[in-house]
């Protein structure tokens, strides 16, 4: 009874004492004025005709998020700079922002996220603001498939059948 009750005693003195844990996007990432801009579009070859996750991080000089910015997501088409995709600025309590989006041409585009910062005295009136290119592909196997499921372990049997036959003397 009393190792129960120590038990139940230490998970709620341990949930109080460790911090909760924060997930970020992880990809390509741009510094602007000490705050971290991170684009990770999934999959991240997008591929025409499928929906495509565009994900985004703005996080400060300490890698931590925002909270309770007003952020607007703008995909433009690389070639002729006309907007293809637009979300209008709305409000975020944390600063990982993700919209779907379905490219319908295979094609070069930019992806623009603009922040509103409050509290900051240049962001809060003007949006803070980063641009990263992304490719819609067609369908297909995307590369990142190709090499994992295909290419790498055909070299392995390869590999293993060169190993196999210089040990037997017939390479």
């Amino acid at each position: 009874m009393q190792l129960r009750f120590l038990a139940v005693m230490l998970f709620i003195f341990a949930g109080t004492l460790i911090a909760p844990a924060y997930a970020h996007y992880f990809g390509a990432t741009k510094n602007v004025d000490g705050y971290q801009i991170v684009f990770q579009p999934y999959p991240s070859a997008p591929i025409i005709g499928t929906n495509s996750s565009i994900n985004f991080s703005v996080l400060n000089n300490n890698g931590d998020n925002l909270y309770n910015v007003y952020s607007s997501i703008v995909i433009t088409d690389k070639h002729t700079g006309k907007p293809v995709y637009q979300v209008p600025y709305r409000l975020y309590e944390i600063s990982d922002i993700a919209t779907k989006y379905e490219f319908n041409n295979p094609g070069d585009y930019v992806a623009t996220i603009q922040t509103r910062i409050p509290g900051d005295s240049k962001y809060a009136s003007q949006p803070l603001e980063a641009s990263f290119d992304v490719t819609a592909f067609p369908p297909g196997i995307p590369l990142d498939e190709l090499l994992l499921y295909y290419v790498t372990p055909a070299a392995v049997v390869i590999a293993g059948v060169a190993v196999y036959l210089h040990s037997k003397g017939k390479l």
